[in-house]
């Protein structure tokens, strides 16, 4: 570690561990002119060095080492504009990436495109919300719901809908059958929903032929359930 990277890291730390709220703008202020670019690109690219710089000495108080790196990103990142891109590419340290995107601290809008598709964590999902539609598409399937869920509310159930139907999570189920038509032939293969919320919502909308099938289901002996149960088949349709 070079000197100044080091002097770097226990400013960064005097700042958090010293200053308080009426002095913590300027102690940034005086910080961010002592700041060469080189040491600020290690310290956000590497997550060791990241932590070391901005790890909070007392543990009885809420995070704010997490809040410091936060308001001193924000403030120190525009001016070194240059490395930006670099970080939303290689950086291993998320919140970097999140504020970078956050506040539209790049010189080059494909990075988001990139964290979409490559990243994970944090990042990644507040990236898929501004990437690409391309690059949106790419996300389909992808392991983290989260994701998922923005890849859905973007594209729309007119895209997505089967998809939503058949997702692992029940929210997202929900949401598929909430869009659904009435009486939409899809609906038919979610007979053995588990979930409460979207079995409750299949119960209004499946095809009143098939309406029958759903008293194998365990959903059915909640109260609450049956009276809806009991209420579509009254209605007729």
């Amino acid at each position: 570690m070079s000197p100044s990277l080091k002097s770097l890291i226990d400013n960064i730390r005097s700042v958090i561990n010293e200053s308080d709220w009426q002095t913590f703008d300027a102690a940034l202020e005086s910080l961010s002119k002592t700041i060469k670019q080189k040491d600020l690109e290690r310290i956000c690219l590497e997550q060791s060095i990241f932590q070391e710089a901005f790890e909070f000495e007392s543990t009885s108080r809420w995070n704010r080492g997490k809040w410091a790196a936060e308001k001193i990103l924000e403030y120190t990142l525009p001016l070194h504009i240059e490395i930006s891109d670099k970080l939303l590419r290689k950086s291993e340290v998320d919140q970097v990436k999140c504020i970078l995107i956050n506040n539209g601290i790049y010189k080059n809008v494909s990075s988001i495109d990139y964290v979409a598709e490559n990243g994970s964590g944090n990042s990644q999902i507040i990236a898929a919300q501004y990437c690409s539609i391309k690059t949106l598409r790419s996300l389909k399937g992808h392991k983290s719901s989260k994701v998922r869920k923005v890849y859905f509310n973007r594209l729309g159930p007119v895209e997505c809908l089967d998809e939503m139907l058949s997702d692992s999570i029940a929210d997202i189920r929900y949401e598929g059958i909430a869009r659904a038509p009435y009486d939409y032939k899809k609906l038919i293969s979610l007979t053995r929903e588990i979930a409460r919320s979207p079995f409750s919502l299949l119960i209004k909308k499946i095809p009143l032929d098939y309406l029958p099938m759903l008293l194998a289901n365990r959903n059915v002996k909640d109260r609450w359930v049956s009276n809806l149960f009991e209420q579509r088949i009254s209605s007729g349709r």
